[in-house]
């Protein structure tokens, strides 16, 4: 029961805090014209506002609830998760991790015929590269040969 009158105090006194500052930003000249006090009262308004707002963001009890609150989320959804396989499982039907296990076998397997697919690629590529040097190299022994034929058919002829 104390902590709840230690909370409602604490609100309280950030309401009372954020009405005396307001109060202090009303201090108007009263030959300022309309307008302007207006101007001024809601500056000091939402500048008594957003320093109580920031100061109650920033306060241990604001902080520990906002941690409750999206780790509370973060269970519900998790059980939300859990329930809905089960339900997909006992009506026979697919459910979400399973695709996603599925699609996760895929992508691995996809990776690999990649990288499968690649290594033939640079195999290839060695062999042709091989090719085109053996192919060099015989046309030049034919030239050679060729030119021998005709310098002796020259010379014999």
């Amino acid at each position: 029961m104390n902590a709840v009158f230690d909370q409602s105090r604490r609100f309280l006194e950030l309401w009372t805090e954020m009405a005396v500052k307001t109060a202090e930003g009303m201090t108007a000249d009263p030959n300022t014209p309309p307008p302007e006090a207006a101007r001024q009262f809601r500056s000091a308004a939402f500048r008594a506002m957003s320093e109580q707002a920031d100061q109650f963001m920033r306060s241990p009890q604001f902080l520990e609830y906002v941690k409750q609150s999206l780790n509370a989320a973060i269970r519900g959804r998790e059980q939300l998760n859990e329930f809905l396989t089960r339900m997909h499982h006992e009506v026979q039907s697919v459910a979400r991790q399973d695709i996603d296990t599925v699609l996760c076998g895929i992508h691995q397997l996809e990776s690999r015929v990649v990288e499968r697919l690649e290594e033939i690629g640079r195999r290839l590529d060695d062999m042709d590269r091989r090719m085109a040097a053996q192919e060099t190299g015989t046309r030049r022994a034919n030239q050679k040969r060729t030119g021998r034929k005709n310098a002796a058919r020259n010379a014999g002829g």
